[in-house]
């Protein structure tokens, strides 16, 4: 199911825009789904920490690294079919701006922030589970800002919440589609979330993470090269 919806949005996005994103972008797609996997592995070994779900049937490695895959693809696909609804974009662009904090100093303070959500998730799972779970996507944009580059929290200094809004949009509508195939194939999604907001909050998030992560990809896709290092402020002749 999650692979005919896949290609069922790409369809709709090769209509409303003419261009199929994957056809003209399939090596990055392919790319995606590979850290696709190996982001949702991650998030299955930090569950084993906080326990915020359960599955009472053990399934095959290889078929779950395969539903992983789908995942970041399915989100992203599904960010571009909502961003080409006319005028959506445009409206949220208008959005209120709010100030923020840029370079190193924030990079450490995500760092930090992310630290904090591992231990603490782990120590106290039954109240810190949601600090474990925005701790990847903390770390995420705390690598982006020590490259100089943006994290996907740039644009909403200047009002724009296109991207963060439709991106979590993406991860609801994915998360909730993924959950209900699993029910409807006769499997056993238990929730140990103290409410059902929480799950839905968790597949925002994923939205959000899977936006992070495209956009990682996409600056090594480029080509860039990352840098940690400062340029030298004072320049040095050297005389012969």
């Amino acid at each position: 199911m999650l692979i005919s919806y896949l290609l069922l949005i790409n369809k709709l996005v090769k209509i409303s825009t003419g261009n199929g994103p994957l056809a003209s972008q399939l090596k990055y797609y392919l790319s995606l789904g590979a850290a696709s996997v190996v982001l949702c592995w991650l998030l299955v070994y930090l569950n084993l920490y906080t326990a915020s779900w359960a599955t009472e049937q053990d399934g095959s490695g290889i078929l779950f690294s395969i539903l992983f895959a789908l995942l970041a693809p399915a989100v992203l696909i599904t960010r571009a079919l909502l961003g080409s609804v006319h005028g959506l974009l445009k409206f949220l662009a208008r959005g209120p701006a709010l100030p923020g904090i840029s370079g190193e100093t924030l990079a450490f303070a995500l760092l930090a922030a992310a630290a904090l959500g591992l231990l603490g998730g782990a120590a106290w799972p039954a109240y810190l589970f949601w600090l474990t779970w925005l701790s990847p996507l903390l770390l995420l944009a705390a690598l982006q800002l020590l490259w100089h580059e943006s994290t996907v929290f740039a644009a909403v200094n200047s009002g724009d919440w296109g991207r963060l809004i439709c991106a979590a949009l993406a991860g609801l509508i994915v998360g909730n589609l993924v959950n209900y195939t699993y029910q409807v194939a006769n499997g056993s999604l238990i929730s140990k979330l103290p409410h059902p907001l929480f799950t839905q909050a968790g597949f925002a998030l994923f939205g959000l993470l899977c936006l992070q992560l495209g956009d990682v990809i996409a600056e090594h896709w480029r080509g860039k090269t990352r840098t940690t290092q400062r340029k030298f402020p004072i320049p040095v002749v050297v005389k012969k």
